[in-house]
């Protein structure tokens, strides 16, 4: 009686699922550099990009690899042919009149010579021009890796937090939340200290003298390399803070940069 496995067609798609021939964590991470290398176009709707992804694992399956190395020069083929679309839409039909970009069209035709060298590569290697064998190849029971637990645990995790929308608090029907006085001034001071060491941050503020209690300085006659890092860090908050305030008013020109002279105040 014939045996239904060795008769059935080989399928180009086993080298995708968690039993195939090549370890399902390789080819997680080999389709995840494909994906990323692909120039999907924001303007198109999803159902085409689904469809450029999907034509990407098309082509990858057609290769027919069958080991990981072979997956490699796959994945790299289909990213030069990726490539190469992307630079003759940009040099032919993105320019004015069409063809204008030399750059881009060389770009293209070198792509797609890297395309083909990685074709005639995965060729060499089998030996003969993309064949697969006659049937499909054994399933394997790839065992889990156990060093991948936790970060496995800690992607589900943030991806979940990711993916879950914030709900807004729930009205609570008891008695209002009321802040003391002291409490006010606590957090204000916290909220203070916070803002003043984010926006200190990197300075050597220990070996910085003359910082005033509010954070400004007087512009020393010869300010040490400390006092110059800090008043051009606080010259640049200042700034900022006033195009910021401009852009409010409706004001979207840049603040003068005024000249500084020894004794004035750095606020």
């Amino acid at each position: 009686m014939p045996d239904s496995h060795s008769d059935t067609l080989y399928d180009p798609d086993i080298i995708f699922h968690e039993n195939g021939p090549i370890d399902p964590r390789f080819m997680a991470d080999a389709i995840h550099a494909l994906m990323r290398a692909m120039p999907l176009d924001t303007a198109e709707s999803e159902p085409v990009q689904h469809r450029h992804m999907s034509a990407a694992l098309t082509a990858l399956a057609a290769t027919n690899p069958r080991d990981p190395i072979e997956v490699m020069l796959a994945v790299q083929a289909v990213c030069a042919y990726q490539a190469a679309c992307a630079c003759w839409r940009i040099g032919m039909n993105l320019r004015s009149p069409r063809g204008e970009s030399t750059r881009h069209i060389s770009a293209a035709a070198t792509a797609a010579r890297t395309f083909d060298t990685m074709l005639r590569a995965m060729e060499r290697r089998q030996a003969k021009p993309l064949s697969a064998p006659s049937t499909r190849p054994p399933l394997r029971a790839w065992a889990d890796d156990p060093s991948c637990t936790t970060l496995d645990w800690m992607a589900q995790r943030i991806r979940r937090d990711d993916e879950t929308p914030e709900l807004a608090p729930e009205p609570d029907s008891g008695t209002p939340l009321s802040w003391s006085p002291e409490a006010l001034e606590i957090a204000k001071r916290i909220q203070e200290q916070d803002r003043f060491d984010e926006e200190s941050a990197g300075l050597d503020l220990a070996n910085t003298e003359g910082i005033l209690p509010g954070g400004g300085m007087i512009m020393p006659e010869q300010p040490t390399p400390q006092q110059a890092a800090y008043i051009a860090r606080r010259l640049g908050l200042m700034y900022k803070r006033e195009y910021l305030d401009n852009l409010r008013k409706g004001n979207k020109v840049y603040p003068k940069i005024r000249p500084i002279r020894t004794g004035d105040f750095i606020p």
